[in-house]
C-alpha cells in the first residue's frame, strides 16, 4: 500500500523525533536558567580581547592587500610594455608592435582621406572654393603626425588624467579605519594562563609553573572594533599583571545578556572577514586588468586614432578617447567608493545599533562595496559619458 510506513521505520522516526525534542527542551531551559556570562572567557577559552585582537588582525591585513593593490596601480602601461623583449630578435617587442601599428594606421588613414576626398570632390561648390583644398591639406598633415605620434599624445592624456590616481593614492591611506591602535599586554603565572587558555575539557593547574611568567601581547585597533562594535569600551591601562584585572578590563561590547566571543569570532566575524579580503583580492585583479588593457590601448593606439582622417569615422577615435581616460580614472573611482563606505558605514552603523544589527548592517555596507567595486569600470565610463 503507497503512503503506509512500515512499523521499524516508524519506531526509527519517532526515536529522532523524541531526540530532537529533548535537545530542544535542554537548550530552552539552559538559556533561562544559566547564569549571565558578560566579558568572561566562554567555554573554549576565548576572552573579548580575542575578539578585538582578530578584528584588528583582519582589518590590517585587508587594508595591507589594499596598499600594495593601489600601489601596484601607480605603474605605468609603459613601465609594462617597454620590458617586452623577443626571445630570437633584438630589438623591443612593444616597440616593434606599435611600429607595426603606425604602419597599419598611416595606411588606414591614406584610404579615409581618399574616400573623403572623393565624396567632397563630387560637390562642385565645394572643391571650386581654394579654402576647402587648403584646410584639406592642413588635415592630411595633421593627421599623418597624429599617427605618428600617437603614443606621445596618449602617454600625456594617461599623464593629464593620472593626476587623478595620485591625488587619491600619494598619501598613506587608510581604506578600512584602523587607528587608534594600542598593545595591550598580560604578564601572568604559567600555570594559571595554562589552566585558563584551555577549554572546559581540560582543567587543570600546572603547579610546577608558578614561579614562570609568561607575556601575551593583544595588538588592538579601538576605530577597527567599533566597525563591528560601535558601543565598545577600552581600558586606559595598557599593561596587566593579572589574568582577572585583564579580562574584567574589557567589558561586553554589546548589550546582549550573553556574549560569547568564540561564536562572535568564527560564526558572526569569520564570514565577514572573508568578504573583506575577497573585496581587496578583486580589487587587485581589477587594477592588474586595468594594466592590461591600458598597454593595449597605449601599443594599439595609432589605428583608433587613425579614424580622425574621415568625417564618418572620426566617432570611432572619440570614444577610443572617452574609453581610455575612463579605464585610467577608474583607481580614482575605486578609492572614492572606499571614502563613501567608511562613512556611510558609521552612519549605518551608529544609526541601526539600537536595533543590535550593527554587525549585520556593516556585512550589508560590505557587500555593497564590493559590488560597487566589481562594476567600477562601468561607473567610470559613465563619468566619460559612454555608457
Amino acid at each position: 500500500m503507497h503512503g503506509v510506513i512500515p512499523y521499524p521505520q516508524y519506531q526509527q522516526l519517532m526515536k529522532l523525533r523524541r531526540t530532537v525534542y529533548t535537545i530542544i527542551i535542554v537548550c530552552g531551559l539552559f538559556m533561562i536558567f544559566c547564569p549571565p556570562l558578560i566579558a568572561h572567557a566562554d567555554m573554549f577559552g576565548y576572552y573579548v580581547p580575542d575578539v578585538y585582537a582578530e578584528i584588528t588582525e583582519n582589518v590590517n591585513d585587508t587594508n595591507h592587500i589594499l596598499t600594495k593593490a593601489f600601489t601596484f596601480s601607480k605603474t605605468s602601461p609603459y613601465e609594462i610594455v617597454n620590458t617586452l623583449r623577443p626571445s630570437t630578435s633584438q630589438g623591443i617587442l612593444a616597440i616593434r608592435i606599435r611600429e607595426a601599428s603606425k604602419t597599419l594606421a598611416l595606411v588606414t588613414a591614406t584610404l579615409l582621406l581618399m574616400v573623403d576626398f572623393f565624396r567632397k570632390t563630387i560637390n562642385f561648390e565645394w572643391s571650386s572654393k581654394w579654402e576647402n583644398i587648403l584646410i584639406f591639406l592642413i588635415k592630411i598633415i595633421v593627421i599623418k603626425q597624429v599617427v605618428q605620434n600617437a603614443d606621445v599624445i596618449v602617454g600625456y592624456i594617461y599623464s593629464f588624467f593620472d593626476s587623478l590616481n595620485d591625488a587619491a593614492t600619494s598619501t598613506t591611506i587608510h581604506y578600512l579605519p584602523d587607528g587608534n591602535a594600542a598593545d595591550y599586554t598580560a604578564t601572568v603565572k604559567q600555570g594559571l594562563i595554562k589552566q585558563l587558555s584551555k577549554g572546559w575539557w581540560d582543567y587543570w593547574y600546572d603547579k610546577g609553573a608558578d614561579n614562570v611568567y609568561d607575556t601575551y601581547t593583544y595588538h588592538i585597533s579601538q576605530d577597527a572594533v567599533k566597525m563591528f562594535y560601535p558601543d565598545a569600551t577600552f581600558p586606559a591601562a595598557k599593561v596587566f599583571s593579572d589574568v582577572d584585572t585583564f579580562t574584567e578590563a574589557f567589558p561586553s561590547p554589546t548589550n546582549k545578556i550573553n556574549f560569547f566571543p568564540t561564536l562572535e569570532i568564527y560564526v558572526k566575524l569569520k564570514p565577514i572577514f572573508l568578504v573583506m579580503k575577497a573585496i581587496a583580492y578583486i580589487i587587485f585583479v581589477i587594477i592588474i586588468g586595468r594594466v592590461f588593457e591600458l598597454a593595449v590601448y597605449t601599443l594599439l593606439a595609432p589605428l583608433p586614432l587613425a579614424t580622425f582622417a574621415s568625417e564618418t569615422t572620426h566617432d570611432v577615435a572619440k570614444n577610443f578617447l572617452k574609453n581610455y581616460i575612463s579605464v585610467v580614472i577608474q583607481v580614482a573611482v575605486i578609492v572614492v567608493m572606499f571614502v563613501v563606505y567608511v562613512a556611510t558605514n558609521q552612519f549605518v552603523v551608529e544609526w541601526m545599533k539600537k536595533n543590535g544589527t550593527a554587525t549585520l548592517m556593516n556585512f550589508i555596507c560590505l557587500c555593497a562595496l564590493g559590488l560597487g567595486v566589481m562594476r567600477s569600470g562601468t561607473w567610470s565610463k559613465k563619468i566619460c559619458g559612454i555608457a
